[in-house]
């Protein structure tokens, strides 16, 4: 099997998928739990691939399941991924809330810093709620 042919980019039981969601023309990222900071890499490395390829410009990550990331992974992420995703087309970005509280307070404190007007960020309780924001 070829992952990215079968549009996975990520799998990593009990971390997180990524993959295109043909259907929603968008990446949709899947948290299953912790991921440690080699797993963080390559699943923000999987998003860029992914945005990259089906030159998309929408992502909706469901992260009820994430649990909190480190420091180093959240700064990373800002500095490292978050202009990457940019360049390759991010425009929207959906994020279904984490039910650990940490994880939710630190995920909105760091895409709290996206400048205004960069990219629209929106959060929800639900993946439908979230897809029907990206949709219109």
């Amino acid at each position: 099997m070829n992952p990215v042919a079968d549009g996975v980019y990520f799998d990593a039981p009990g971390v997180a998928s990524v993959r295109w969601d043909e259907d929603g023309q968008l990446v949709l990222v899947e948290w299953q739990g912790w991921a440690n900071s080699s797993e963080f890499s390559d699943l923000l490395e999987a998003e860029i691939t992914a945005l990259r390829k089906h030159h998309g410009t929408r992502m909706l990550a469901d992260c009820r399941r994430q649990k909190g990331l480190s420091a180093a992974d959240q700064d990373r992420a800002n500095e490292v991924w978050l202009p990457r995703a940019l360049a390759v087309g991010l425009k929207r970005f959906a994020v279904v809330v984490p039910s650990s509280g940490l994880a939710e307070g630190n995920l909105k404190e760091r895409l709290g810093k996206v400048r205004a007007g960069v990219l629209e960020v929106a959060y929800f309780a639900t993946p439908e709620e979230a897809r029907d924001w990206l949709g219109r």
